[in-house]
């Protein structure tokens, strides 16, 4: 039989950081903070985030389709203030945080370690205590100075070659 302090023991050995998952709709936009995001493929890149059940960023996920993941830098106790619990519905956690968009309009902030940009592909409801989000990344950026404007690159569609020729395949 396994013990817990086994099972806790492998579980703490799964890397965690420190991201944010943004989204807005029409003039809504929140986020929710999360250490669960990984890369599940990257021809095409994507990435899943796993977030709790019944916070406020899942209507602004359905309606718009997309969402920022952000790098939080370990030390940044603002937004663990403004994002730790969940904000309300209705509130908006940003103010006087600078922001900024890449390519799908959700929120990118500015003091972030890097970001990507992502339209979201799928998700799934299994019966746990969380809701799990796939998006294929449309725009990366590394934050060098929260002071200058955002720079990304965004992501082509994936190119091939057929008969000598070049086709683009999304």
């Amino acid at each position: 039989m396994v013990t817990h302090n086994v099972i806790s023991d492998v579980l703490d050995r799964i890397p965690r950081a420190g991201f944010l998952m943004t989204a807005a709709h029409d003039d809504a936009r929140t986020g929710v903070l999360t250490p669960r995001v990984q890369l599940c493929s990257e021809d095409p890149c994507l990435v899943m985030v796993s977030i709790p059940r019944g916070t406020p960023i899942e209507p602004l996920l359905r309606d718009s389709r997309c969402f920022g993941l952000c790098r939080i830098m370990d030390e940044d106790r603002l937004v663990e203030r403004r994002f730790n619990p969940p904000p309300q519905r209705g509130d908006d956690p940003y103010v006087a945080i600078p922001t900024s968009h890449a390519v799908t309009g959700a929120p990118i902030l500015h003091r972030c370690e890097f970001f990507m940009d992502c339209e979201l592909v799928g998700h799934l409801a299994p019966e746990a205590d969380c809701r799990i989000y796939l998006g294929l990344v449309k725009a990366v950026g590394l934050i060098k100075d929260p002071d200058d404007a955002l720079q990304f690159k965004i992501l082509e569609p994936a190119e091939a070659m057929i008969n000598g020729k070049k086709i683009c395949a999304s």
